[in-house]
């Protein structure tokens, strides 16, 4: 830079400071005109203060364990139904926080509807929350479908009539007058009630209130803007709520209601599964009780036919001989069975669209595989169904997959169904080369072994059957919540708005040197064109 430059740069800044000097006046006028304005925004400003609320994830399972009878713990190993997974922190959190949610506590709390007290020719407006005197009520379907913002001008006169306004996109589409409270309008949009509330004797007449009613889809997506729900970290089960709000006591209501939808949804999948689980196990009981009854019936007359007492001890020879190679067919044999009611349940049209309450974890890991991927996703589904914003192709896209894991599972059961037939035709062969070495054991006992087994098989069963419908119906009837509430909502001290430090920086900025500036270079244009017209 050339020095000449350098020592113009110099004589201008020394210009412009000393125009500032020569205009100081108006640098005082415009501090002191933004410090007034300033004063009577904070005064007017209603305060808007941060809410928060904290919850944790409980593990509803925990409280439940899976029973232990000695003769069926086989059984426990392959159906494991009262195991419990991990929780993931992550998503419980997104699905506080997603639409469908959102969109249930928008209607339980009638948030699709704003009522605002007009004053003073409409200058001064008080939002009225909950405390409208006057109320605005709809058939349930018209909030459902509703694609605009309709607004409700109720102007309440000293001898309790009123005249209604119905505007849309600020025109005006219809007028009415009502006489007595309540009182139903027809509409281009349906039928709406409008009713006295508790808080109509409170407030002194006459008074208008402008109401704003509107979809639960398009509040719900407000609220989701305004509200923040997230986990502190991913290892944890503590979930933060968080909304900032005018109203302390009704954006507590808010979150409370947050909390409640989500415990709700909750309750309403584990009654659905609780439900479906029970009338399972219990139409297995009634086939596996006759099944039973049968046999003990076998045995009864068997034993009346062949006038047996003592059969333990005529055939403790065979028990010694035989008792591993049974023990083993009766493991078999019950495991076969648990295969056919996994099969009958998969393959069941009724539970097409039921998550599997089973674990085949040991009987094969690719079919647990399959068993979990078709579970999660059915959840996702289930999910998907509830969302208004994901489409019907996507869900016939979904459907058409579940469909393709569910028949894949269908065909894994019918293999390990061979496989597990090709175990038991073995294990019958070497009962063949038992039975031909000892050979001298009478026909009679052998078939009391026989009926004797199928008893035992019978009744592992249905002990199993009976342990897992009692543990069922303790599930349904816990009354421990899916969120433990850590901290109920509560108001941090400090507002978030009007923030002292941001008026006081706005009043700096505009008031000591954007206005005086615009002042000083704007004002000489002014004159000299205003001079120039005159001429």
């Amino acid at each position: 830079m050339s020095r000449e430059e350098n020592t113009s740069e110099k004589e201008q800044v020394k210009t412009f400071l000393l125009l500032c000097l020569k205009n100081w006046h108006y640098f005082v006028i415009s501090i002191i005109i933004c410090i007034v304005l300033a004063v009577i925004y904070v005064k007017i400003k209603k305060p808007v203060w941060e809410i928060d609320a904290r919850v944790s994830l409980t593990d509803d399972d925990s409280f439940v364990k899976s029973g232990s009878l000695s003769s069926s713990k086989s059984v426990m190993s392959a159906l494991g139904m009262g195991s419990s997974g991990g929780q993931n922190i992550e998503d419980e959190s997104k699905k506080m926080a997603s639409h469908g949610f959102t969109r249930r506590m928008v209607k339980n709390l009638d948030l699709n509807i704003n009522y605002v007290q007009s004053k003073v020719w409409g200058i001064i407006r008080k939002q009225l929350y909950d405390q409208s005197p006057v109320i605005i009520s709809s058939d349930p379907a018209i909030p459902d479908t509703l694609n605009v913002l309709l607004e409700f001008i109720i102007d309440v006169k000293k001898d309790d009539a009123a005249d209604v306004k119905l505007k849309l996109y600020k025109e005006t589409i219809g007028k009415y007058t009502i006489n007595t409270f309540p009182a139903e309008i027809e509409t281009p949009f349906g039928k709406f009630t409008l009713s006295k509330s508790t808080f109509y004797d409170g407030f002194e007449k006459p008074f208008k209130i402008k109401a704003l009613f509107t979809s639960y889809d398009f509040m719900a997506q407000l609220y989701m803007a305004q509200m923040t729900i997230d986990f502190e970290k991913k290892n944890s089960d503590l979930i933060n709520l968080t909304i900032n709000h005018e109203n302390p006591a009704f954006a507590k209501r808010i979150l409370r209601e947050v909390i409640n939808v989500y415990d709700s949804k909750w309750n309403e999948y584990k009654d659905i599964l609780s439900d479906k689980t029970s009338a399972f196990i219990d139409d297995r009981l009634k086939t596996v009780e006759s099944d039973l009854g049968n046999v003990d019936s076998d045995i009864e007359n068997f034993k009346d036919k062949n006038k047996l007492t003592d059969i333990k001890a005529d055939v403790t020879f065979y028990f010694e001989v035989n008792a591993k190679l049974q023990s083993q067919l009766v493991e078999a044999e019950t495991q076969s069975k648990l295969i056919d009611i996994i099969y009958d349940f998969v393959n069941s049209d009724e539970h097409k669209n039921s998550l599997i309450p089973f674990s085949t974890t040991t009987l094969d890991p690719s079919l647990a595989e399959a068993v979990n991927k078709y579970n999660d996703a059915l959840l996702t589904r289930n999910d998907w169904v509830n969302n208004s914003s994901i489409t019907s192709s996507a869900l016939q896209s979904a459907d058409k997959q579940i469909e393709a894991q569910r028949q894949n599972m269908v065909q894994s059961l019918v293999n390990i169904k061979k496989g597990m037939q090709i175990t038991l035709a073995e294990l019958r062969d070497k009962e063949k080369g038992i039975d031909s070495r000892i050979g001298n054991i009478p026909s009679v006992e052998r078939q009391y072994v026989n009926l004797k087994r199928e008893q035992e098989i019978q009744q592992t069963v249905y002990l199993f059957l009976v342990e897992k419908r009692e543990e069922v119906m303790l599930k349904a009837v816990s009354l421990m919540p899916k969120l433990r509430v850590i901290d109920e909502p509560y108001t941090i001290n400090t507002p978030v708005s009007p923030s002292p430090k941001k008026v006081a920086l706005l009043v700096l900025v505009f008031g000591g040197f954007f206005f005086p500036i615009a002042a000083i270079y704007s004002i000489p244009f002014i004159r000299n064109y205003l001079r120039n017209r005159k001429k």
